[in-house]
């Protein structure tokens, strides 16, 4: 939507060309006036119009002296001045020195002036959509500075044997000197209720909070600073030309660590912070790497803390015997139970007393053996499934399997409360399952469309929903083609406008307000869907009730 402004020193000249138009059709969405090129200045400086309407003359200063002191101000405003027959040729002569888009000539023939109208708001947002592009190139190429080397970081995550070390250095114009690599891991856990705006902000603030810290780690320098983006996670390496392996200085952990409070508190999220030990040589830094990402786990044994490191001081590996710590039976037996009869208050005062339990016997440095514990009791779930001819797609994704969903969660609460959750989950399939009666599937897209309603007003996408509902993605999005033959998209876009059609029975909403109750950012595509599904605009719907 566009901001206009119109100058004319004549009030009923400036009323009816308020009027002579649908304004808000043509994406309008406020008009501005001033009597004069004087106060134009003024007005077009404070609120800077994307659009300008100007007579020429006009007292004190004339619309294209206003148009000449306005130019290098709003150099992306475009102007078109309203001319009478005596100042045609003048303002073609203005026009083809540049500054003015088009000009209106009085009087105002209705199809002529809509169409100069309609090819300015074309230039408009040709021009915005040229900008947001460089705006976009702008940020990648500042994002590339930053984060260069980004795949070398993921070739070491993935540790693919690709890495040649000495490429690598020289890439970065350290061929031929010794090096250390410091590894640091950086986690954001967001609350699934976050829009998609807040969610992308989260790799802003964790860029500055990665430099922030190398900075205070090493304040002699950051070295050559590589960063890749994977998920929720900012993975880091700083090079450094010097084997110098200085002692982690407690006041720069502490400052890091309330930093990455700070931060949390900011996003509504929570940060955490992962420094491993230094390598000097690069497949011990894949290594290395690797080791601190697993340490970011420290966190539920630590629920006070942000920063945590790879290696203890003094900290020997524990050995096999130490390593193997079964699920006790009483425990397995439960757990089937809870399955079988799925009761969510008993499931999950069993997992919390689980998470407690296990925090309580593992030490801090033994969350290696606290996840093998986990996956155990991930294998008992899995296995009562499989027993049951219960569907893999249909009852938890890939995040399963890998211990992945370890990284949702801030605390061991929320952890063991997620799985309680999906145990119900799976019960549910079961139940079906063992009553034969209307599949699982059949049930699912009602529990998916209060979920969507309950959170109408933000940004809901596949991949949420599959996460909330144990499923896999793209099973999930073969169960809409096949079961109610529409995509996920079609679903959702009719749960919206449905929701708007009631929203719109109500007179003090506006419809630009409705569009923000509805969960769109756009109100031009906003108006565009209510038109696809109902045939008429917001407006029109409005008037048809009567409103």
């Amino acid at each position: 939507m566009y901001k206009l402004m119109i100058v004319e020193d004549e009030p009923l000249i400036r009323a009816g060309l308020k009027q002579y138009f649908n304004w808000h059709e043509l994406g309008i969405e406020s008009i501005l006036e001033a009597e004069n090129g004087k106060d134009g200045i003024e007005i077009a400086l404070r609120e800077r119009p994307d659009l300008v309407i100007t007579d020429i003359r006009m007292p004190e200063i004339n619309g294209l002296e206003m148009i000449e002191r306005l130019r290098p101000a709003l150099p992306d405003t475009l102007f078109l001045i309203l001319t009478g027959y005596n100042d045609f040729t003048y303002a073609q002569k203005a026009i083809r020195l540049g500054n003015i888009q088009a000009y209106l000539l009085k009087p105002l023939q209705y199809e002529e002036s809509l169409s100069t109208i309609v090819e300015s708001i074309r230039v408009l947002s040709a021009r915005q959509q040229a900008n947001r592009q460089r705006s976009e190139l702008e940020s990648a190429a500042k994002e590339n500075s930053v984060h260069r080397g980004g795949q070398i970081v993921k070739s070491m995550l993935d540790d693919d044997g690709s890495l040649r070390e000495d490429a690598v250095l020289r890439q970065f114009g350290l061929d031929g000197k010794i090096v250390t690599y410091h590894p640091i891991v950086l986690s954001c856990i967001l609350p699934s209720t976050l829009n998609v705006q807040a969610r992308k902000a989260w790799k802003i603030k964790a860029e500055r909070v990665l430099t922030e810290a190398v900075d205070s780690i090493y304040p002699s320098g950051r070295g050559q600073l590589l960063a890749y983006y994977g998920k929720s996670k900012l993975y880091a390496i700083t090079i450094h030309d010097d084997q110098e392996n200085k002692a982690f200085d407690k006041h720069a952990e502490e400052l890091i660590n309330n930093r990455l409070i700070q931060a949390g508190t900011e996003l509504q999220a929570a940060f955490y912070m992962a420094v491993g030990k230094p390598a000097i040589e690069l497949s011990q830094a894949c290594i290395s790497l690797q080791l601190t990402e697993k340490a970011l786990n420290r966190r539920f044994f630590r629920p006070d803390r942000r920063l945590f490191h790879s290696e203890m001081p003094g900290q020997t590996l524990p050995s096999l015997k130490e390593c193997f710590y079964p699920l006790d039976n009483k425990i397995r037996e439960l757990i089937l139970t809870c399955l079988e009869q799925g009761e969510l208050r008993q499931t999950r005062e069993l997992l919390r007393r689980m998470a407690v339990q296990t925090i309580d016997h593992f030490s801090y440095d033994s969350y290696g053996r606290w996840l093998a514990l986990l996956q155990d009791i991930i294998g008992v779930t899995l296995r009562f499934a499989h027993r049951n001819d219960i569907r893999f797609e249909g009852v938890y994704s890939d995040k399963v399997l890998t211990l992945a969903f370890v990284d949702d969660f801030a605390t061991a609460e929320q952890l063991f409360d997620w799985i309680a959750d999906w145990m119900v989950h799976l019960h549910a399939a079961y139940r079906d399952k063992a009553k034969a009666s209307a599949p699982q599937e059949s049930l699912i897209f009602e529990q998916i469309e209060s979920f969507i309603k309950q959170h109408i007003d933000k940004e809901v996408t596949l991949q949420a929903v599959a996460d909330r509902f144990f499923y896999n993605p793209s099973y999930l999005s073969r169960l809409f083609k096949t079961k109610l033959n529409k995509n996920y998209m079609t679903f959702l876009t009719e749960i919206r406008i449905h929701y708007a059609q009631q929203c719109l029975m109500d007179q003090k909403a506006s419809v630009t307000d409705v569009c923000t109750m509805c969960g769109y950012k756009s109100y031009k595509h906003f108006v565009k869907t209510f038109r696809s599904v109902t045939r008429m605009t917001p407006t029109e719907y409005r008037k048809q009730l009567g409103l």
